[in-house]
């Protein structure tokens, strides 16, 4: 019988026993996180749990495996494709109607022309014998902005696209050293062109253009306003020689410049990236023809490269050069890579150059050899480039401004020439992802050699072949959209975020996944063998 213990008062009762009574043992509690590492193997049990269905754990190692093989291609894709990459790129694509071909079509960048031109302070002493060396002083820049787009377009069903160039230029007074206005004194293109004309001509032929010549008031040297000089003036020689052979005179008015202004001659074709994004941009032909027909190598004549406002991406490695094909200049220009640096308030850019020997003469540069005249084998000196073939005739030579990486002799040759290489060489700063220049400067200056003929006076001060310079040219990308800046800096910040995520994730996520298949090998292997 139980038995009743008072405690303090004796109203409190505590029935007690005299016998124990066996108690069942607990059952041990279970977590989520053990049952999960006792399915993984990772944690063992006894009596009951030991002999549950094992079929959990075989279907387990599956999805583990499974998890690993899916982690460690995720791992390769990220760490060693470039797949990611290639999927921001499709957007570069040209295809018709796509956000890139309608920028392409008109670029949402308004590049700044910037015009330096030499004006000659001792012209007249120099031809009346009271100066040994010619004088020049470097006269700007005369700043204008461009706006280029593409006119008839047609998307040829290929992978390609032809269209012409169109530019509108217009003054910026603001951002101009001078006015246009000023008045400059330079050599006569068009007089020393008919000069070079006539130089194999028969005497009478020479005469002739001789009288034709001083009854114009033509001479080696002419004065116009800036603007004139650039965008077209009537020239007299010309406007007579029209009077004379009418039709054969395409037209009387003259500019440096005049062709740049309007709807380009000249029919492209370039590659749109839809067979091969490794093409894009790519020039394929220029007026439906692969070559130019100037140079006598396969290589210097074949048209190719891009305008340079877009490159492959593919190219963007730091080792292989890239091409900018310039028309007014008739060849490929070389582009190798030089730094980093950054541009756009911060944004990170590969610097491409053009190499310096690009104007070296053969001697120097073997390369080079095959653009030199083929029937004489002629060669300008180091730092000029014949372009006569395309300036229909006039001997025009192109270089670096200020002869910047040409012979001494031609920098000494003028008073007033001075070349530096921050101010005077070309580079373009390039986006390393999306291939197209967010900054740079391309920088070259025109030139005409004086080749004298025996009948024609006024040019018996000169040297025969000699080089005058006459303007040299900048153009620098200028004002570029919000819109286009917005897309750079996501393009460079997002992008690189999304990208670093991805490869973070995807390496902890392999890193995981073999732990936990290593650990679920280890630890069923050691439980077999207990057993």
């Amino acid at each position: 019988m139980p038995e009743m213990v008072a405690f303090n008062s004796p109203e409190t009762v505590i029935p007690t026993t005299s016998e124990s009574v066996p108690r069942k043992p607990l059952k041990r509690r279970t977590s989520a996180l053990n049952t999960m590492f006792y399915y993984l193997g990772l944690e063992q049990r006894s009596g009951e749990d030991a002999k549950e269905s094992q079929c959990i754990r075989i279907l387990i190692f599956v999805a583990l495996f499974v998890i690993f093989i899916t982690s460690a291609i995720g791992f390769f894709i990220m760490w060693f494709t470039n797949m990611y990459n290639n999927s921001l790129l499709e957007k570069l694509i040209l295809s018709e109607n796509s956000t890139a071909a309608e920028w392409w079509e008109n670029p949402p960048v308004y590049p700044l022309l910037k015009v330096h031109v030499f004006n000659y302070t001792n012209a007249e002493e120099y031809l009346a014998g009271k100066a040994s060396k010619l004088r020049v002083e470097d006269l700007g820049p005369y700043v204008y902005k461009e706006t280029a787009n593409k006119v008839n377009i047609t998307h040829n069903g290929d992978g390609t696209i032809s269209y012409r160039e169109h530019r509108y230029i217009q003054y910026l007074p603001e951002e101009s050293k001078g006015k246009p206005f000023d008045k400059v004194v330079v050599p006569n293109v068009v007089f020393l062109t008919g000069v070079s004309k006539k130089r194999l001509d028969s005497t009478w032929q020479q005469i002739t253009f001789n009288m034709a010549a001083s009854s114009s008031g033509s001479s080696a040297f002419i004065q116009k306003p800036v603007e004139s000089l650039l965008w077209g003036y009537e020239d007299p020689l010309l406007k007579l020689a029209k009077t004379m052979f009418g039709s054969e005179i395409a037209s009387s008015y003259f500019g440096m410049l005049m062709t740049r202004n309007g709807t380009s001659a000249e029919n492209f074709t370039i590659f749109s990236g839809e067979t091969s994004l490794e093409d894009l941009a790519v020039i394929k032909h220029l007026d439906d023809k692969p070559r130019l027909d100037l140079w006598h190598t396969d290589e210097c004549d074949r048209v190719g490269g891009t305008d340079g406002s877009q490159f492959p991406p593919h190219l963007m490695d730091r080792k292989h050069p890239l091409q900018v094909f310039i028309k007014s200049l008739c060849r490929k220009f070389p582009l190798v890579y030089d730094s980093e640096v950054t541009a756009l308030d911060g944004i990170p850019a590969w610097r491409y150059k053009i190499p310096n020997n690009v104007f070296s003469h053969p001697d120097e540069h073997m390369p080079n050899h095959c653009f030199c005249h083929l029937d004489s084998g002629a060669c300008p000196p180091s730092g000029l480039f014949n372009i006569t073939g395309c300036s229909m005739g006039a001997p025009i030579f192109a270089s670096f401004p200020h002869f910047y990486t040409g012979d001494q002799r031609l920098i000494e040759s003028i008073d007033g020439i001075n070349p530096v290489q921050e101010k005077h060489e070309t580079y373009a700063d390039i986006h390393p992802r999306l291939a197209f220049p967010i900054d740079g400067a391309s920088r070259f200056q025109i030139n005409i050699q004086l080749q004298k003929a025996a009948m024609v006076s006024g040019l018996e001060k000169f040297n025969e072949g000699q080089y005058l310079p006459v303007i040299w040219l900048e153009v620098v990308p200028g004002v570029i959209s919000d819109e286009l800046r917005a897309m750079i800096y996501h393009s460079t910040y997002s992008a690189n975020a999304i990208q670093m995520s991805l490869r973070v994730g995807s390496l902890a996520f392999f890193v995981l996944s073999v732990v936990l298949l290593i650990a679920k090998c280890y630890y069923s292997t050691r439980s077999s063998r207990k057993k």
